[in-house]
């Protein structure tokens, strides 16, 4: 079915640490990280060092590694152990002290969502390694590996990404992570792009920061807005030297895992799951082209798009349409509600436009892997390379709903058939 709302007018995914392309040599890192008997990466040292200062609290049931124990196929991330009591609504889950976390400093401010000074301490810790007061953080990020942000990609795998969105058709749009490091580092906050330590806490920063803060634990929280899945809320420090605090928003079972959102206060959050615009302390207002831009991973259902069908032939008049999308569980259908802007004719002319260019290069997809795919430097990574074709798989599927979406309201059938792939 088919549903409009008319609106009232932000999986990083925990990385499995296996390699993308080699961690960034950027510190003195020689201890090695812990590891649970299965050989997961289970952060003993950072939960020992936050346990061990008079505010750090992480709850005795939370455990850190994969879904599946042992399994390399499987995600890791932040879990309920299977053999403990249940995490209860309003339990503190983690509480870490302002100096664990990497911080502005006295230019922390509640309201601020950027920092140069931030990411410049960042690269600091990152110089000092295991000297640094904060290692286990340190060593943890140092391992992870580079090239998941879509600016730290190569030049082969940007120009397909750019290939993808039409050259700037589509969401995404360059200026917002072709160029991110070039324009926010080296241009607006005079950073050095020579510096292997700053491009490392630019890109680490842009991904897993919240807000102006690195905040470890909380960082290894899968994303998700699903309200039946996600099960936190989080408290940022109010001022500098308070604690950032993550609570249960409800109860959260053994073996359940424990998510966050990165865009729960997004209009469709609010719109359509009654989230309360009072507990959206973090910038957390992303849309799912953003969620790729920002945190360089494909979300899942429920989805936020804006889409600007511009054209200069139209004299540049701004021209947007914006949806949120939900999969039914039972049937598999997306359901479309409209935001304020709604797709007029010309939006959906523009659209079908858009996915009959999508589904053409679909068409040349193995032909293409064979000439662009490999592991050389002139080559798109295998990694790069999916990411881009799940993307391509979303917004075909997002402008496909919106036709579909658009149909049904001018219909005055409205029991009529979908619309098939060969009428768009």
């Amino acid at each position: 079915s088919i549903s409009n709302l008319f609106a009232m007018k932000l999986l990083t995914i925990f990385p499995i640490l296996c390699t993308i392309t080699a961690a960034a040599d950027v510190t003195k890192t020689t201890s090695p990280l812990p590891t649970d008997e299965h050989g997961d990466y289970n952060a003993a040292d950072i939960i020992e060092w936050i346990r061990s200062k008079p505010d750090g609290i992480i709850h005795e049931s939370l455990r850190v590694g994969r879904e599946k124990p042992g399994d390399p196929n499987s995600i890791n991330g932040l879990f309920v152990k299977s053999d403990a009591k249940a995490i209860e609504k309003g339990e503190a889950i983690a509480h870490i002290p302002w100096d664990c976390t990497i911080n502005p400093g006295k230019q922390y401010r509640f309201n601020k969502y950027e920092s140069c000074k931030n990411i410049d301490e960042l690269a600091k810790e990152l110089r000092l390694g295991e000297e640094s007061t904060k290692a286990p953080y340190v060593r943890y990020l140092s391992s992870l590996p580079r090239g998941t942000m879509l600016g730290e990609w190569n030049e082969a795998a940007k120009d397909f990404l750019s290939v993808v969105l039409g050259h700037n058709e589509l969401p995404p749009y360059e200026d917002g992570w072709k160029f991110d490091f070039e324009i926010d580092w080296v241009k607006e906050c005079g950073g050095n792009e020579n510096d292997k330590f700053e491009r490392a806490a630019y890109h680490l920063n842009h991904s897993r920061d919240e807000d102006t803060l690195m905040v470890p634990i909380y960082d290894m929280m899968n994303h998700s807005n699903d309200p039946k899945k996600l099960n936190t809320l989080t408290y940022k420090p109010k001022e500098a030297g308070d604690v950032f605090r993550v609570v249960a928003s409800r109860r959260i079972e053994p073996g359940e895992q424990v998510y966050n959102s990165y865009n729960r206060c997004n209009k469709c959050s609010i719109d359509l799951f009654g989230v309360d615009p009072e507990e959206c302390e973090t910038f957390s207002h992303y849309r799912t082209s953003e969620i790729l831009s920002y945190f360089g991973f494909v979300e899942d259902f429920p989805q936020s798009w804006i889409f600007d069908s511009t054209d200069s032939s139209y004299g540049d008049v701004p021209s947007e349409f914006d949806t949120c999308m939900l999969k039914n569980p039972e049937t598999g259908e997306i359901d479309v509600y409209w935001g304020v802007e709604r797709a007029d004719d010309h939006d959906i002319q523009w659209a079908k436009a858009q996915l009959k260019r999508l589904r053409k290069l679909l068409k040349k997809k193995d032909k293409l892997e064979e000439e662009l795919v490999g592991e050389d430097e002139d080559k798109v990574g295998r990694y790069q390379w999916d990411i881009i074709w799940r993307y391509h798989g979303a917004l075909e599927t997002a402008l496909e709903a919106a036709v579909e979406a658009s149909f049904f309201d001018s219909s005055d059938d409205s029991s009529g058939d979908r619309i098939g792939k060969d009428e768009l």
